[in-house]
């Protein structure tokens, strides 16, 4: 009779001690679950962030050689303009 008093008190232990182990055990793979996809998420934004930087460089030089061939050229219609052409 003893033995199945303390089964008895062991099972209202243990029920209620599932019901919140559950949960959770659920909320902690959720949780490593969005830590990887977070990890993941910033490796990517950092990778465009290079590659933006890397497409700024580029425009800009770019723009530079544009701006030169410009003025190269207002020297030449300039000199054209002096020669009469």
């Amino acid at each position: 009779m003893q033995n199945l008093e303390v089964l008895g008190g062991m099972i209202t232990w243990i029920v209620p001690l599932i019901a919140v182990a559950a949960p959770v055990l659920k909320l902690n793979g959720n949780i490593t679950r969005l830590n990887t996809i977070l990890e993941q998420a910033l490796k990517t934004i950092e990778k465009q962030g290079n590659s933006i930087e890397k497409l700024n460089n580029e425009l800009y030089e770019v723009k530079h050689i544009q701006t030169n061939h410009e003025t190269r050229l207002l020297s030449i219609e300039k000199r054209m303009d002096k020669k009469g052409c």
